[in-house]
């Protein structure tokens, strides 16, 4: 059961309404749906992927999905790393920036 999306020549290239199609048949989707949703979570839209996980109905496919394939959404270590020196930078600047205009310092 390889279907192909219609119309789609990507994964990245599903719209919320087929991701939340596939997530509804979940978990009868083959193996290419499911790399299509977890695309669709890693690489969509911000809105998208927030009001397709906000959805009450697809609750619970969607925490049956996200235990069956949350290895796949995680973070790698390069990224978290990265992500966390990212952060830890921001807010040194930020108190560098604070001890230059702090009132008081003068």
């Amino acid at each position: 059961m390889n279907a192909q999306i219609p119309g789609r020549t990507s994964r990245l290239d599903l719209t919320r309404e087929q991701a939340a199609d596939l997530l509804a048949r979940y978990p009868h989707v083959s193996d290419s749906e499911a790399k299509a949703i977890v695309a669709f979570l890693r690489k969509g839209r911000h809105l998208d992927v927030g009001m397709l996980t906000g959805d009450e109905a697809l609750k619970p496919q969607l925490d049956s999905f996200m235990n069956d394939h949350g290895k796949a959404l995680r973070l790698g270590l390069g990224k978290a790393t990265a992500a966390i020196v990212g952060i830890a930078g921001l807010l040194f600047l930020c108190s560098l920036i604070w001890e230059l205009v702090k009132p008081g310092s003068l």
